[in-house]
């Protein structure tokens, strides 16, 4: 007598990451404060049922920031007056970098690598100047 037991075998998970750790970790996310990469630091709404949406961050300052704008009831669509700060403050950098080129250069007559050093420049302070702000301010916990 041949006993056979047929199952069917489980799918093969990726060979980075366990199935647990796909479900929390915050791969290739920007932190939604600053928009440097998410470093396992998130938030979600408590109230809401799932599926939740979750936010991440890169830091505890940015979460900080986040949570203490939620529960004053602000959302984080559009432009804050922090945001408004930091693009004033990149201002002066991006003034320093168009100097360096040269302003009497139009935009379409740049070089690949002159247009790159500009948005590097402007999302390197822009986001500087937000975790700056960020650390400024008092986390309420």
């Amino acid at each position: 007598m041949i006993h056979v037991a047929s199952s069917t075998p489980a799918p093969p998970l990726a060979a980075d990451c366990t199935d647990r750790q796909r479900l929390w970790h915050p791969r290739f996310q920007p932190c939604a404060i600053c928009l440097r990469p998410a470093q396992g630091f998130g938030f979600f709404d408590p109230n809401k049922r799932r599926p939740r949406d979750y936010r991440w961050f890169c830091s505890m300052p940015c979460q900080g920031l986040y949570a203490t704008r939620f529960k004053k009831g602000r959302i984080m669509i559009g432009m804050t007056e922090e945001e408004r700060l930091a693009i004033a403050l990149v201002m002066k950098r991006l003034g320093q970098t168009m100097e360096d080129i040269g302003w009497q250069k139009r935009l379409c007559d740049l070089s690949e690598t002159d247009v790159s050093a500009l948005i590097e420049n402007i999302l390197e302070g822009y986001g500087a100047e937000m975790s700056r702000i960020a650390k400024s301010q008092e986390v309420p916990f």
